[in-house]
């Protein structure tokens, strides 16, 4: 069970937004994932829809230590969708700083219960935290509970001044674990039109480096409609760029947890991006894959865009390239576009001779 804190002293950065729609595409990729809402304020929760009027049991009453009788975990814990759950909260989880405040390890609350989640309610391949954007006593819990930290981050200048409270915090977190928490930092709110954008851009990737994302959330419409609907992308647009920009996350989250070694019993991430490059079917989507080391662009074209060149994502410094396209047909043809050549898939076998004397790529669905 893996636990990654979604997490930004800052406020207006993206963190629920990310919290909500990471965790569902992380389920849409087949994973069973638990989001924890640790803001009093709630948003997680009323964001997918969950109402907690006065007298339901949340986190708080897990989390408390002057509960009497505290509730059972399926008292708590709202099931989403099959392998997707959430632990709710709202506002009575601010009693929580002050009930806690002088009680020794009381910012190990937090990791003592999931704990006992994952002994007695259910196993999770994924556990998501949406943490307040303070650094009170919940976000201290969610760092001392997570193995990794997810560090949302839009285009302003209050961002670029904060990043050096962020490496301090991390930095005093790491003092007292026996493993350093991994951290990763992920650009959100993302408008390209503007060249600010750009350079916050260049100033994250200088601070973070390797840790930052190579997927970049857009600033799109969809995602507040979606909040304002009480659902995830994945339900209320999986047509939307906002969707494949989360869809695009989660798989290359998936990719750096290879290198983590997942028990053999997993899906096998590197099985299916690293060894076989072939199409492949997922839920709502084909997913393409292109391996080059030295290619500055690789876009693909079909029959399932009407032959409308789209730029595949680089995955990684391997050469990786990956594009995920619904298609609502059977059987269609299509070529991949490196640096403006047009080529057949290499490792795709099946070939139809085209219109103009050459070749193109063809699948047949089942």
């Amino acid at each position: 069970m893996r636990v990654i804190a979604i997490t930004n002293q800052k406020g207006g950065c993206g963190k629920t937004t990310t919290s909500i729609n990471f965790s569902a595409c992380l389920h849409f990729l087949q994973k069973r994932v638990l989001l924890v809402d640790l803001d009093p304020q709630g948003h997680s929760t009323c964001g997918l829809g969950i109402k907690t009027p006065k007298g339901t049991p949340t986190i708080y009453e897990l989390l408390s230590p002057i509960q009497a009788v505290p509730p059972s975990m399926t008292q708590v814990i709202r099931s989403l969708y099959p392998d997707f759950d959430l632990l709710p909260s709202n506002a009575a989880l601010n009693a929580l700083e002050e009930e806690c405040n002088f009680m020794p390890n009381n910012q190990l609350l937090l990791r003592e219960l999931l704990a006992r989640i994952k002994a007695q309610h259910a196993r999770y391949d994924f556990v998501v935290l949406d943490c307040p954007p303070n650094l009170g006593i919940l976000t201290w819990n969610a760092l001392n509970a997570a193995d990794e930290i997810i560090i949302p981050v839009e285009p302003s200048f209050f961002s670029l001044h904060g990043l050096g409270k962020i490496s301090e915090t991390i930095q005093v977190v790491n003092r007292s674990r026996s493993v350093p928490i991994e951290v990763h930092a992920l650009l959100t709110i993302f408008n390209s039109l503007t060249s600010f954008s750009q350079e916050v851009h260049d100033e994250v990737r200088a601070h973070f480096k390797t840790q930052l994302f190579r997927t970049i959330i857009h600033e799109n419409v969809s995602l507040r409609e979606a909040a304002a609907a009480g659902q995830s992308i994945v339900q209320y647009a999986p047509g939307s760029s906002a969707f494949q920009d989360y869809l695009n996350l989660a798989v290359e989250y998936l990719e750096r947890d290879w290198d983590r070694k997942l028990p053999s019993q997993e899906l096998g991430w590197h099985k299916v991006f690293q060894n076989h490059f072939a199409p492949r079917s997922m839920p709502d989507g084909i997913l393409f894959q292109f391996s080059n080391k030295t290619a500055a662009t690789v876009e693909i074209a079909g029959d399932f865009n009407h032959w409308v060149p789209e730029p595949l994502v680089r995955r990684s410094d391997d050469g990786l390239w990956q594009k995920i396209i619904r298609v609502d047909m059977k059987t269609f043809r299509y070529k991949f576009i490196v640096d403006g050549e047009w080529q057949v898939d290499p490792s795709h076998p099946l070939q139809k001779e085209n219109a103009y004397g050459g070749l193109d790529s063809y699948v047949e669905l089942s």
